[in-house]
């Protein structure tokens, strides 16, 4: 693996956070059955999602899949999602044995999905409609909603890069009947590799919690009455958690304070930035630039790599993932294409400064002249 001398990002763990760390391991109550996985779970509802309840597992991608597979949604039925996404949001509908139905980023100027589009595709086989919150920009959410409700369908929430995201003066990972977030290392808040699922519907969440480790019984621990699985979160990683969401607050607001950084010294003609929703506030996961064309993006990659500084390209469309590419052969998405030969993602963690900031764009400014 590359060392970078500034990383395209990096998680921010504290003495903090391994004194809680600490109080776990001499506990000696490591696993999943561990009294953190509880207080993680209750604070992460209270103060990053603002839901009644939250499910921890072991990442991103079992968080979808168990909120579909809570929502019985199987073989013969559809699910909506963007075609510009990470590949996670359509494995776990594909691991279920549903049909993924691809909709388009809504512009060139939103590479969130096009609500108007989703209403061309609902059939009566649609179960679901998974928005992304990409790159920390909410979605349209009353849009999304709206076309949910008048069809009677399930709304579930890809916010993994959102957490802390706001629409409309709501929280993202709030609004769908349920919400799944990453707790990857590059996310605002880490448990090395994780996951959580937030919801205000209180038999859901009493249904994950038994689908997420095999549905041991109350009464007698092996008499399982469903299939669950073994997708369970550690009480260690439970733990890290846990001390991360107590300054959620200062780690977001660094997040926007870079994004800040960027827009202020990056002043050159072929790059822009999109701008959110009216009414929104992203996350700013990762500082996310449009250039030009893809001869742009290698000059800055080049220029930046030659730097020890890490970048990363945008996602590759779904339909152009060569695992799905035969499932949605003949399928045009002009605009998840556009953003994924123009876009680059660039370095932000916590304990970057406003001078690598202002290093990182005179690099890439240079090299566009």
């Amino acid at each position: 693996m590359k060392q970078y001398q500034i990383p395209l990002s990096k998680p921010d763990l504290t003495s903090s956070d391994l004194d809680e760390i600490t109080a776990c391991f001499k506990s000696s109550w490591i696993s999943s059955k561990s009294v953190w996985v509880d207080k993680f779970e209750k604070a992460f509802a209270k103060s990053i999602s603002h839901t009644k309840y939250a499910v921890a597992v072991n990442s991103g991608t079992s968080a979808l899949f168990l909120a579909l597979k809570s929502l019985g949604i199987g073989p013969g039925d559809e699910v909506i999602i963007p075609a510009y996404t990470m590949i996670a949001t359509i494995n776990a509908i594909t691991w279920i044995g549903a049909t993924p139905i691809l909709v388009d980023c809504t512009s060139k100027e939103n590479w969130n999905i096009n609500p108007e589009q989703i209403i061309n595709k609902v059939t009566k086989k649609t179960k679901a409609i998974i928005p992304v919150h990409i790159y920390g920009f909410p979605c349209n959410m009353d849009a999304i909603l709206n076309i949910a409700k008048k069809h009677k369908l399930y709304v579930v929430e890809d916010a993994a890069e959102a957490m802390g995201s706001i629409y409309n003066n709501q929280y993202v990972g709030s609004f769908g009947d349920l919400s799944c977030f990453s707790l990857y290392s590059n996310k605002i808040i880490t448990t090395g590799n994780g996951g959580i699922i937030t919801t205000n519907n209180n038999k859901l969440y009493l249904l994950l919690r038994k689908l997420r480790f095999f549905d041991y019984g109350i009464e007698s621990h092996f008499t399982h009455r469903i299939i669950g699985f073994n997708l369970v979160l550690s009480g260690l990683q439970a733990s890290l958690g846990y001390s991360q969401t107590k300054r959620f607050s200062e780690l977001i607001n660094k997040r926007r304070l870079i994004n800040n950084w960027y827009h202020k010294y990056l002043k050159y003609s072929h790059i822009r930035f999109l701008q959110p929703l009216p009414k929104t506030n992203p996350s700013y996961w990762f500082p996310a630039i449009i250039l030009k064309s893809s001869l742009h993006i290698k000059k800055v990659q080049l220029s930046l790599e030659k730097n020890k500084i890490e970048t990363r390209v945008f996602f590759r469309p779904i339909h152009k993932q060569p695992v799905y590419q035969k499932m949605f052969m003949g399928q045009m998405f002009p605009y998840a294409e556009y953003f994924w030969k123009h876009g680059l993602l660039l370095p932000s963690f916590y304990s970057l400064k406003e001078e690598d900031v202002k290093h990182i764009a005179a690099i890439i400014n240079a090299s566009l002249k």
